[in-house]
């Protein structure tokens, strides 16, 4: 079962300080307009550390099942935005004005879409009954710092690490203070959200079928799911929404998955080792019924790849190829493997067919300028890198890519440049002030390029000082 545990606690629970910090001392009515702003700032926060999770397909899956449950409710008056958060550990949470947080290890935990769904309309209900806003304003003494150390207490899900993070900002009392919704708030959450759930058209036990899951977990890992801490009762809340299905929706059906590929969608997160084996064997079970299921397939191979079976992820995906010869996705996993494999050209071929069907796919382009620089194409790499330099990857900085390009093309003013940005970036000051320094020698001076260097080099020097990057940084990545 994999282990519950939080991305960087104190650094959280410190911007959520900061966050806070910035707002009035007392909230003695927690206003529409103030939850709106309050919400902003975190999602601001979180996106700048790095805190959410940037898969555009992921991204859109989620939103697609929250839209969708937001058309079946009486939205509150935010502009819902829906966010995976970068954790492992199983929770989910609303945050004020209408910023809804799905860990992505709650979407490796359930068991179909239906599952994810119940839960995104139980944060939503939350955000629409606004009862985040009503614990705040009904906390009119409540100052900075205790908001601060209770909120993150929320975001973090309890526990020694948690509680050093609250104790080191907040005052007296404050770590006995909690966010956890009280049992209404649960109750109204949860008619509302089955409401959602089945008028959206999804089938209404899933929610109770999700709770009943990381009940096992907790059961199995002996660590109890953050999302058990943040919205507590949970044995108690199985047989309320048991006596509402018994009660109100007995005989009423729905789907398991409407948006669709739950099973790819889920692939696409990493799991630890005991996971991955687990979901392994049932996805070998799930084939043997169903051998000519693709997704099935598509899943298997990921998963296979992961544990470090290159050989059987590639043979799954052929077969998923014969099956669906158009499917951008496999097309674009089966070059991934050719391309780590070191089999350039067989990456590139498989790459290109996907490029043709989808060429506004990132990850596609990304892989296929890699596919281009490994055969030795490196105007075609370029290009593709450059398509992608205004865009956002959780593990990748686009700008080393276009640097290495230009530097194997021999345009050495402007593989200095993004060796500059991408150093910048990396908050390596003096290797992004060499970079920038070399390339101003390739540029005449008052030309747009100069310019934009000379920008960055006195933005750099007007920052505070920091510990000196090794030498080697400046130096060693200079392409030949």
């Amino acid at each position: 079962m994999c282990k519950i545990i939080q991305k960087q606690c104190f650094s959280l629970a410190l911007i959520l300080f900061l966050i806070l910090f910035v707002t009035q001392n007392v909230w003695a009515a927690f206003t529409i307009d103030d939850e709106k702003k309050l919400g902003k700032e975190m999602y601001e926060k979180l996106e700048k550390n790095d805190f959410l999770l940037h898969d555009k397909k992921l991204n859109a899956y989620v939103t697609g099942i929250g839209n969708r449950i937001l058309a079946q409710s009486n939205k509150a008056p935010f502009d819902f935005t829906f966010s995976i958060f970068n954790s492992s550990g199983i929770n989910a949470f609303a945050t004020p004005g209408g910023y809804i947080y799905i860990n992505k290890g709650l979407i490796s935990a359930v068991e179909n879409e239906a599952q994810l769904a119940g839960v995104i309309a139980h944060e939503i209900a939350h955000a629409n009954a606004r009862h985040v806003a009503s614990i705040i304003e009904k906390s009119q003494k409540l100052n900075i710092a205790m908001l601060a150390a209770i909120i993150a207490g929320a975001f973090l899900g309890g526990g020694g690490e948690a509680t050093a993070a609250i104790a080191a900002f907040s005052m007296a009392g404050a770590t006995s203070m909690s966010l956890k919704y009280l049992r209404e708030h649960e109750e109204e959450a949860d008619r509302l959200g089955i409401i959602y759930l089945v008028n959206a058209g999804y089938y209404p036990a899933a929610i109770i079928e999700f709770l009943k899951i990381i009940k096992q977990y907790e059961f199995l890992s002996k660590t109890v799911p953050s999302y058990l801490q943040t919205h507590p009762g949970t044995d108690d809340r199985i047989f309320y929404l048991d006596n509402l299905l018994q009660t109100q929706y007995r005989g009423v059906g729905g789907a398991g998955n409407i948006v669709g590929n739950f099973l790819r969608m889920q692939a696409l997160i990493a799991q630890d080792m005991y996971d991955l084996n687990q979901h392994r064997k049932q996805l070998v079970e799930s084939l043997q019924k169903d051998p000519r299921n693709v997704d099935l397939l598509y899943a298997l191979a990921l998963t296979e790849d992961q544990i470090g079976h290159t050989d059987a992820a590639l043979e799954n995906l052929k077969k998923a190829l014969t099956i669906a010869p158009q499917d951008e996705d496999i097309l674009k996993s089966i070059g991934l493997i050719y391309l780590k494999t070191g089999n350039a050209d067989q990456a590139r071929f498989h790459l290109l067919q996907a490029a043709k069907i989808n060429p506004e796919n990132e990850q596609i382009t990304l892989a296929l300028g890699k596919a281009h620089f490994a055969t030795g194409d490196f105007q075609n790499s370029l290009n593709c890198f450059l398509k992608l330099q205004n865009q956002t990857f959780d593990d990748i900085n686009i700008n080393y890519h276009i640097a290495m390009s230009y530097g194997r093309l021999n345009q050495q003013g402007e593989s200095h440049y993004y060796f500059g940005l991408y150093f910048k970036k990396e908050k390596k000051k003096e290797s992004a002030l060499f970079h920038f320094r070399k390339a101003l020698d390739y540029y005449p001076k008052g030309s747009l390029r100069a310019v934009a260097i000379s920008d960055a080099i006195n933005e750099l020097n007007a920052e505070k000082p920091k510990k000196p990057d090794k030498k080697s940084d400046g130096q060693q990545n200079i392409s030949r």
